[in-house]
């Protein structure tokens, strides 16, 4: 058995609806999307009006309506995108609020978690939208870790 840090499917569907998506005066419905991406209709509804709310996408009323975004996949982070549907990431309860756990004042561990969180974060910064349409073998990121 193996761990892993997982975003969940959500997530990833509301990758592929960002995807599906451009920053334009051409909105998209809930419809196209879903056909655009193989996605239900319900869950696209529920993926947009999420990245709606966040403030990732845009809407337009009326005929020619639907969603377009609010800014290109180039300037959009993975971190903004999985802040927006699973909310503040953290490797632990603790990582984001001391009194999650009753044992966080006297822990050894609490501030190497923090530290660690911190970083996958700032690498999820690092990397655009855009990134996960990369064909090519070159790294998207560079991770250098100050031991302290």
């Amino acid at each position: 058995m193996s761990a892993m840090l997982k975003i969940s499917r959500l997530t990833e569907y509301a990758f592929m609806v960002i995807m599906s998506l451009k920053k334009s005066d051409m909105p998209a419905s809930a419809d196209s999307v879903a056909k655009k991406t193989g996605l239900e209709p319900p869950t696209v509804s529920k993926i947009l009006k999420s990245l709606k709310r966040g403030g990732l996408l845009t809407s337009k009323r009326g005929v020619a309506g639907g969603y377009f975004l609010v800014k290109r996949k180039r300037d959009i982070s993975l971190c903004e995108v999985i802040t927006v549907m699973e909310g503040a990431m953290a490797l632990t309860d603790c990582a984001i609020d001391d009194s999650a756990c009753h044992l966080s004042a006297d822990c050894d561990m609490s501030r190497g978690l923090k530290k660690i969180s911190q970083i996958i974060t700032n690498a999820l910064e690092q990397v655009k939208v855009s990134d996960l349409m990369i064909t090519d073998s070159k790294p998207i990121i560079a991770l250098t870790i100050n031991h302290e």
